[in-house]
């Protein structure tokens, strides 16, 4: 039996047009006849009554329409588009101020708008998503220094979180202080009173951080009565993201947890078996974990990494693979970090949910200094980081190529050669000067890096006392030399026949190794900054943010002189300086032969503030 879903599909389309017209379809054993005149009929009437119906309904539906045109036609008659754009944002404006008079607007609201914006440049910036080129844009020769130190030995490690900086030292003491605010190029005076005719001179500013608070040694807790902190010099510090957490790791292999805001000891870690020489947070919290994700490196090899929360801080697992003392690690994203292997002359990426890791050997036979040591490294997340090495070189690296895409030899330069007195025994110095000919000057190391995520920003520092600013191009595949910070405004002049001077007790080999070294009068400002040098001490660590209109964290105020004036842009770097390397002091301050008035150099840290080339205070 057919029906309608047995017929082939050709046979099946109905023509909506035809159908009013179509003769009635034949049925099996009904002919052609009064029947079926009668039902064509029936089918026609129908038809015809459905199809009137619709076409009234059209009418009338038609109809209202047609008037109104014909009424918009005539009101809009002469209103050109712009006119008629103009009247919807004027209705929309009055609709806007009627809800804010009858609701009013809540600034809370807006508030968490602007924060969570915030959150979300920082998350892109972080994650790479966002490059940003800023590096030509800062005057690094302009920044303006502060130092500040308390009685402690040599500053080994410095962490920053917005305004608080925390410095440990090899005394076993832990400060924390609070930066303050750069003033504006232009300051108004403020009067007494309203009444008052006269006018007081402003208030000077206060430009060193402020100690906070101070803890060294050992702590007694009052609930249990237990006695946590460190018995030895203390090698690195790191704050969590929120703030709330410090985290501490020396030579007596304890990893300890402080509460930021009190310095009160909260955990005392033990599971490693040598000194803890780096640590690292993620800077975002993991969706996987209740906590921050904190990174461990130590002198027995491994990696730990550890969740600290305020539920409860605990040990997730290890990392092997170096063959040699961690020296140096950094966070790259959540669940991967990035370290040196000191003497293995290896980085690793560490991919922790993967349990696999990505090794880079480092050594080039193509430089006249071989590298012995990778000490120092820094990221540029997502798939980019930065090593440096005791060769004095600087190396950045894709996590794509296992060899570095560009490298700077000898950043900081070399050594001064000592003198002869002291090179050599002999009275007569013609003699200790050909006893002496072969020597060749030692390059520096790179002791300190650090990197602005999200920019083309890299610092490094070392023990010549100064801060070198580097630049990574657009495409990230080169390193571009800035120069010194702060060096225009401190370098003294040094007089010409000294720097003469200075070249002639060159060795001749340096002059064969000109084109590796430098011209000459690369060679001539690098005397003049040795002559003068800045920081006047080794740089153990660097610490770097970005200041912002609106870097204040969520319940942070500013105090009500600063209230009224918008903070200024620029760059905040924080560099913690030793008289010795802290590793150790086999590399002091003092035999690198600086001259001035502080020739044996000092402990504590120096804070930049690097100004926007163009940024000016906003005038109201």
């Amino acid at each position: 039996m057919s029906s309608f879903f047995t017929l082939p599909a050709s046979q099946r389309k109905r023509k909506r047009e035809d159908r009013a017209g179509a003769p009635a379809s034949k049925k099996r054993g009904v002919t052609d006849g009064d029947s079926g005149a009668k039902g064509g009929s029936r089918t026609r009437e129908r038809d015809q009554s459905i199809s009137g119906s619709d076409l009234d309904d059209d009418v009338e539906s038609i109809a209202p329409g047609a008037s109104e045109e014909e009424s918009g036609s005539e009101s809009d008659e002469g209103e050109t588009a712009a006119d008629r754009r103009l009247k919807l944002a004027e209705r929309y404006l009055d609709n806007v101020r009627e809800e804010v008079d009858d609701y009013g607007f809540d600034a809370a609201e807006i508030d968490r708008d602007l924060i969570a914006e915030r959150l979300k440049e920082d998350v892109d910036e972080f994650k790479g998503r966002v490059y940003r080129q800023i590096a030509s844009d800062l005057s690094f020769s302009a920044a303006s220094h502060s130092f500040f130190r308390a009685d402690t030995q040599s500053t080994t490690s410095i962490a920053v979180d917005p305004p608080y900086v925390y410095t440990v030292s090899k005394d076993k003491t832990l400060i924390k202080w609070e930066l303050a605010t750069p003033s504006h190029a232009t300051t108004d005076s403020s009067t007494d009173g309203p009444n008052s005719s006269s006018k007081r001179p402003p208030r000077p500013q206060r430009k060193k951080p402020k100690q906070v608070r101070f803890v060294r040694g050992l702590q007694k807790i009052a609930e249990s009565d237990e006695e946590h902190g460190h018995t030895k010099s203390i090698l690195s510090v790191a704050v969590s993201p929120s703030g709330k957490f410090v985290a501490t790791g020396g030579e007596d292999r304890k990893l300890i947890i402080w509460d930021a805001a009190t310095l009160t000891p909260l955990t005392t870690f033990t599971q490693h078996r040598d000194s803890v020489s780096g640590l690292a947070f993620a800077r975002h919290i993991s969706t996987m974990s209740s906590g921050e994700q904190l990174f461990s490196g130590s002198f027995d090899r491994s990696i730990k990494t550890w969740s600290v929360g305020s539920a409860g801080h605990a040990y997730v697992e290890t990392l092997f693979g170096h063959q040699d003392h961690v020296s140096s690690l950094a966070a790259m994203t959540i669940d991967q970090c990035i370290s040196v292997g000191a003497r293995d002359r290896t980085a690793r990426l560490w991919k922790v949910v993967d349990e696999s890791q990505l090794i880079f050997r480092g050594g080039s036979a193509k430089h006249s200094y071989q590298e012995n040591n990778l000490d120092c490294v820094a990221p540029l997340p997502p798939n980019h980081f930065v090593t440096g090495s005791d060769s004095g070189a600087i190396s950045l690296w894709s996590v794509h190529k296992k060899k570095p895409l560009h490298t700077i030899t000898l950043a900081h330069g070399l050594d001064p050669l000592p003198p002869l007195d002291e090179l050599s025994s002999e009275v007569d110095p013609n003699i200790a000067a050909s006893n002496a000919r072969h020597m060749r000057r030692n390059p520096r190391w790179i002791t300190a890096l650090a990197t602005v995520p999200g920019t083309d920003i890299v610092l490094s520092g070392s023990w010549d006392g100064w801060i070198r600013a580097w630049k990574i191009s657009e495409d990230k595949k080169t390193i571009i030399p800035l120069g010194p910070i702060g060096a225009a405004s401190s370098t003294p002049d040094t007089p010409s026949h000294q720097l003469k001077q200075s070249l002639a007790f060159e060795n001749p080999m340096d002059s064969a190794q000109m084109a590796i070294d430098g011209p000459q009068a690369q060679k001539m400002d690098e005397l003049k900054e040795e002559a003068g040098s800045l920081v006047k001490g080794v740089i153990n660590d660097i610490a770097v943010f970005e200041r912002r209109a609106e870097s204040n964290k969520p319940g942070q105020t500013k105090p009500n002189s600063q209230a009224s004036q918008p903070e200024p842009r620029g760059l905040c770097i924080v560099a913690a300086v030793g008289k010795e390397h802290r590793f150790g002091r086999w590399k002091c301050f003092t035999n690198n032969y600086h001259e001035g008035s502080t020739p044996d150099g000092r402990n504590g840290a120096v804070v930049f503030e690097v100004p926007f080339i163009n940024d000016k205070p906003q005038s109201k």
